[in-house]
């Protein structure tokens, strides 16, 4: 869960330690017979976790360790990935595999990257490669024409599924279409 995409690596080191911390301040409200026995288990406890979280940073590549604890947003860590990219597949996974939104910044990047690149994509059709993934505004005119024209919306409501409502102007190619009387 520390990935970036996930909780992040600042929310991730933070949770684990207030995790060892929570149950000392709660046993500070505990009353009774077994508050000790509970201390010491609490305190074994949190030797052992410590003594293996050592032993773990001690071990890992320390490449990594800015996984832990960097405080770098999903947004960010995207267009850095897209900067950095080596090569189209990598930069074509950090931008049309991710949130839109999380390229807002880079956008006028990504359309010029896109025009540069895609009829060469076109013609040799690489494995990564698909046409539907690139939203409308980073294509340029004339693939949007040679597509179809502009696209279909990509969702559908439910209403529209089971016949409750009609959305004038999209073809009918839901599971239960409207008649042509409709």
């Amino acid at each position: 869960m520390r990935g970036y995409y996930n909780v992040g690596p600042a929310a991730f080191t933070s949770s684990m330690i207030w995790a060892q911390i929570f149950p000392f301040v709660a046993l500070q409200f505990f009353e009774g017979e077994l508050k000790s026995k509970i201390e010491t288990g609490l305190i074994v406890s949190f030797i052992i976790w410590l003594s293996l979280n050592i032993a773990f940073f001690g071990t890992i590549d320390l490449a990594y360790l800015h996984t832990f604890f960097g405080a770098m947003t999903a947004p960010q860590y995207t267009v850095q990935c897209f900067k950095e990219a080596k090569n189209d597949a990598m930069r074509w996974d950090a931008a049309f595999t991710n949130r839109i939104s999380f390229t807002k910044t880079i956008h006028p990047e990504i359309k010029e990257w896109v025009k540069g690149n895609i009829e060469r994509w076109r013609s040799e059709k690489p494995s990564w490669f698909h046409v539907d993934l690139i939203p409308d505004e980073f294509l340029p005119v004339d693939v949007i024409e040679a597509e179809g024209g502009a696209r279909k919306r990509r969702s559908i409501s439910v209403r529209e599924i089971i016949g409750l409502t009609r959305n004038v102007g999209v073809n009918d190619n839901r599971v239960h279409p409207f008649t042509a009387n409709d």
